[in-house]
């Protein structure tokens, strides 16, 4: 027992004296790379004529009707035409919200909803296979047609006939949409496009609505426009985004 209690007192002598002083500090590794960006406030904007706010008058609109290629729409209070009526003749309607008044940088856009609201008035039942896309040229209100994309102060003509749009749809849940007659339609829209919207308000141009048959009778619906009597009847665009720093 004495000699083992000899031999484990040496050995932890022996131990403690070979600890030497501690070396010089090594250079610093190379840096990782950047963590996530920190998420800031969380925030819900809506943007619907005289509603949000009461002096919001920022969304406009137009139709397109194929037979027509000088301006169509010119009346704000008068419902938004879409599809094919009883008879040949294509209607497609563009949407704009105004959203300058967002932040344009340190944003991320986490969810964007179109509401729109149709009257009863209908072929078929309302427009069915409809597709959303982000009209890629500029256009002035009143002076839209099938073929001129504005009149003042220059005459100036969509490169394509029937409006100047991206062919991706913008709708991620579905390519396709049925607007129906009499009906409130929320229609999800893709948050990339509305953030770009958002960072460069210039290339803010809207969305064009179209029926993917066009010659397919009996396929017609009429949006509430944003002048329409009853405010609650407006087309809405609701945005969820927040800040990063």
């Amino acid at each position: 027992m004495g000699k083992k209690l000899v031999i484990i007192l040496f050995v932890l002598v022996l131990m403690t004296s070979c600890t030497g002083p501690a070396g010089q500090q090594g250079p610093a590794g190379p840096q990782g790379p950047a963590g996530p960006e920190k998420p800031g406030i969380y925030y819900i904007r809506i943007f619907q004529n005289g509603v949000y706010s009461s002096t919001y008058t920022g969304q406009v609109e137009s139709c397109l009707f194929g037979n027509s290629p000088m301006p169509y729409y010119t009346d704000n209070t008068v419902p938004i035409n879409l599809g094919v009526k009883n008879s040949l003749g294509r209607y497609r309607a563009i949407l704009k919200f105004d959203i300058s008044s967002l932040p344009n940088s340190k944003i991320i856009v986490d969810k964007a909803e179109l509401t729109i609201k149709t009257t009863p008035n209908n072929y078929g039942g309302g427009a069915r296979d409809v597709t959303i896309h982000k009209v890629i040229s500029p256009w002035k209100v009143f002076e839209t047609g099938w073929q001129v994309r504005q009149l003042t102060p220059d005459w100036k003509n969509w490169q394509n006939d029937g409006g100047d749009y991206d062919a991706n749809t913008i709708t991620p849940k579905s390519a396709t949409i049925d607007i129906l007659a009499n009906s409130t339609i929320t229609i999800e829209l893709d948050p990339k496009v509305v953030q770009g919207w958002m960072e460069n308000p210039a290339t803010n141009y809207g969305i064009i609505l179209r029926v993917i048959n066009e010659t397919q009778l009996n396929n017609y619906a009429e949006i509430y426009p944003g002048g329409a009597s009853n405010p609650e009847n407006r087309p809405k665009l609701k945005i969820w985004y927040y800040t990063v720093e």
